[in-house]
């Protein structure tokens, strides 16, 4: 009794493939076997499920992951360059204007040193400072302008006060001299800084002050206007030393 197969049209043959690519119906076989498209068909599709099979059975690396979002970084770094290169031509030109309005701002704040002096003591009024009647040794002196570098040779006169100040926020020393017939002159020494900007002689219309420089600090010396202080600065410019 011979077994009649029937025939598969085109779209059950794809379904039928599709679902089992080695299947092994008869029915397949026949229609494959008098239609060369679907053998052609057939074996592409078996290829495809063999290379899958074949796939499916690769050890997968156990870094893999790492390896994936390493190349997913790169591939961002690498989008992001260019991006990257826009945003730093902006921030160039942010910081190069920034330094810009900077250099401005500091050369507005310096200041004359003659100029701070006026203020260091006006701020202060009548204070202590002024108001002190110690006499102070010159030993005593000498060992607080150590920390400067600085000693005076022999004694000035009467030191009435002597410590350290803010000057302009440059730690300096401030002193105070009371000269026999009671005038008081205030004596600054203030290590150079960039922020205060010499001047031999300045004034207001109470107070007048000159100024020396030596290799370590500004000396300041002030006194009420109409008073010589040409003496004063002469004793303490000779008798001023500083380390090498």
């Amino acid at each position: 009794m011979t077994v009649e197969v029937t025939k598969m049209d085109d779209l059950n043959f794809r379904r039928t493939i599709y679902a089992e690519p080695n299947c092994d119906s008869e029915e397949v076989k026949s229609a494959a076997a008098e239609d060369p498209s679907k053998q052609e068909f057939w074996d592409e599709i078996r290829q495809l499920d063999s290379a899958i099979t074949q796939a499916s059975k690769v050890t997968v690396p156990e870094d893999l992951a790492h390896r994936l979002i390493l190349r997913q970084s790169i591939e961002s770094h690498k989008a992001n360059k260019k991006r990257g290169r826009v945003h730093l031509a902006l921030a160039a030109s942010v910081i190069f204007t920034f330094g810009l309005s900077f250099g401005i701002w500091q050369q507005q704040s310096t200041q004359y040193i003659g100029e701070h002096a006026l203020a260091h003591i006006y701020e202060e009024g009548n204070g202590y400072a002024m108001k002190a009647s110690a006499d102070i040794s010159i030993e005593k002196v000498n060992t607080q302008l150590a920390s400067l570098g600085a000693q005076f040779t022999q004694r000035l006169g009467k030191i009435i006060y002597a410590n350290f100040c803010n000057f302009d926020n440059v730690r300096s020393y401030h002193m105070v001299m009371e000269d026999t017939d009671g005038s008081k002159y205030v004596v600054f020494v203030v290590p150079h800084s960039d922020k205060l900007k010499l001047e031999e002689e300045f004034s207001d219309d109470k107070m007048t002050g000159q100024t020396f420089n030596t290799s370590h600090a500004s000396v300041v010396v002030v006194g009420d206007k109409g008073k010589s202080i040409e003496e004063v600065k002469y004793k303490l410019k000779q008798n001023m030393l500083f380390s090498a």
